[in-house]
């Protein structure tokens, strides 16, 4: 079967085409008219509201957890940082460059250029790295407040239910109200770093609370331990501060001038992370008593906060709060995009509802559910918790290997002509975060993180069922918008072209039928192309 434009009554043939001819890198799919809600100009989104997003989606993992890391010395933590950080700013580059080349971002890129089952499984990674990722934050929120409240920890159940509905009603409100409270937002969610790095500037000492003091011979150490334990082991902590900031690739649908607004905000944002992360890093080994204690504090802020401005620990615990409560909903809305890009691919469960609508509040309580699925979960078993942030760590260190080899795809295969953001690292930069990328998956199934392989035994029973899923439950049925299969037509052409050009020079007698026959191919894709481009633009049935 081959990609054919679909009405409600009738069907257009399926496209023909040869051996010879440029051939989809899918098959079996409708082409369909997906109807798009018309978006009030004030309503979109513009570079700053995107950074605005990032900032509140993220920044929020930067404020604890990860300082027990530092039990292996500055210098192996804070070179792990270094790389991490710049493999997130070379990794937004190369796919801040692409997000605009396809409808649908990465989700759309991925269709396009891997194909529709690696399509599919990349778009269901993402839905649980991004569900995930909120769902820790919303275990945080409510912990917190039964700890300090000294409620009955039963009621962490209901505080979850009334976090969702509360900015589940607030993010499918009128868009400009959405982005003047991310614009708010983003104040208090900064403020922690601003206070704890420029209050404590009088106490610092790298030189002096910076090393390891070895307990048998009273010398001072920057690094301790073996390749394991002080790289494998801490490298999943480095990704805290910068974790999900891809997910604003996905916002193309509501955004202002998405081509420029979209590689704009995602870019400045992942720097404003990277900065405020390495800032952190750095006060945090700086200030008394030193590394030893630092490693155990369960909050570091509390140290830095409480000498610069003689704040409680109460105090800086709780000017965290808005930080990790927008690190929970700064998510809602792209994985509710993603949901619902799915859902209109006829991906996912036609008795969910999702397929068609007009907005992505359905989308976002049904995705936000499988948020609170994973938060009983995690209620009920103290260990999966402890391993969902790893579960959602694998999940994205396949999502951005595969995603920057689709930038390869575009850079290499199909040579596409970038006229809006490009990433000044090119080719060279991703291969640099395909490495980075192949050690964070290794530092989880490696065994490095003492889980009992929980993460990683997690994501491949997640995988199976979700290929199961798609080889029964939805490979007949998908879907490709008109959009999507334009890109797709492109890419083939272009795929195709390039393979002629390596044949020609070694049968030229067989390369004359071959060209005649693809560019007879070629024409007929052609045509039904623009049957379906004109029918997207007048918004009636090519075929009637």
């Amino acid at each position: 079967m081959k990609i054919g434009v679909l009405s409600k009554a009738n069907s257009v043939h399926p496209l023909t085409s040869s051996k010879s001819g440029p051939t989809s890198p899918v098959s079996g799919c409708a082409v369909v008219n997906i109807e798009k809600a018309d978006v009030h100009p004030e309503d979109l989104a513009s570079v700053q509201h995107i950074w605005a997003l990032g900032v509140v989606a993220v920044i929020g993992g930067q404020f604890y957890g990860w300082n027990v890391s530092f039990s292996a010395g500055f210098v192996p933590f804070f070179c792990a940082q270094l790389m991490m950080g710049t493999a997130y700013i070379v990794y937004i580059a190369c796919v801040s460059e692409v997000s605009g080349k396809v409808p649908g971002g990465s989700y759309g890129l991925a269709r396009a250029v891997l194909g529709f089952y690696p399509g599919f499984i990349l778009g269901c990674l993402e839905i649980l790295e991004y569900t995930s990722f909120a769902a820790v934050s919303v275990l945080y929120v409510a912990g917190f407040a039964t700890d300090y409240f000294e409620w009955d920890p039963d009621f962490q159940p209901l505080i979850w239910f009334l976090f969702y509905a509360f900015f589940i009603a607030l993010l499918e409100s009128k868009g400009k109200y959405v982005w003047w409270f991310m614009l708010l937002f983003v104040i208090p969610s900064l403020l922690p770093t601003i206070l704890y790095v420029f209050s404590s500037i009088p106490y610092w000492d790298l030189r002096t609370n910076g090393a390891l003091i070895d307990p048998d011979t009273n010398d001072t150490t920057w690094a301790t331990g073996d390749i394991g334990s002080a790289f494998f082991a801490l490298l999943p902590s480095t990704t805290v501060g910068y974790g999900g900031i891809e997910s604003l690739t996905v916002a193309t649908g509501f955004a202002k001038d998405p081509g420029y607004s979209v590689p704009k905000g995602t870019v400045a944002a992942v720097w404003t992370l990277f900065v405020s992360n390495i800032a952190l890093v750095l006060v945090a080994a700086a200030l008394p008593p030193g590394l030893e204690e630092t490693s155990t504090y369960d909050y570091f802020l509390d140290q830095g906060l409480n000498l610069g401005l003689g704040f409680s620990p109460q105090l800086s615990e709780w000017l965290m709060i808005p930080a990790q409560m927008g690190m929970a909903f700064g998510f809602f809305i792209p994985y509710a995009r993603l949901t619902q890009a799915m859902a209109d691919s006829n991906l996912l469960p036609s008795m969910f509802g999702i397929k068609g609508q007009k907005t992505t509040k359905r989308a976002m309580i049904m995705s936000s559910l499988f948020g609170y699925f994973l938060c009983v979960v995690s209620y009920l078993s103290p260990k999966f918790q402890a391993t969902l942030q790893n579960i959602s760590i694998v999940a994205a260190s396949i999502c951005y290997a595969s995603q920057t080899y689709g930038f390869v795809l575009l850079r290499t295969t199909y040579r596409i002509d970038t006229t809006g953001y490009k990433s000044p690292y090119g080719i060279a930069g991703a291969y640099y975060v395909w490495f980075v990328s192949l050690c964070l998956f290794l530092s989880i199934a490696g065994g490095f993180q003492g889980d009992d392989g929980i993460a990683i035994v997690s994501t491949i029973v997640f995988l199976v069922v979700m290929t199961v899923y798609y080889r029964f439950g939805c490979l007949d049925s998908q879907t490709v918008s008109q959009e999507e299969y334009a890109s797709i037509f492109k890419f083939s052409v272009m795929k195709f072209n390039k393979l002629r050009q390596k044949k020609k020079s070694n049968n030229r007698s067989s390369n004359g039928g071959t060209s005649q026959m693809s560019r007879l191919s070629i024409i007929s894709m052609a045509k039904k192309v623009q049957v379906s481009i004109r029918h997207q633009k007048r918004g009636s049935n090519p075929n009637k």
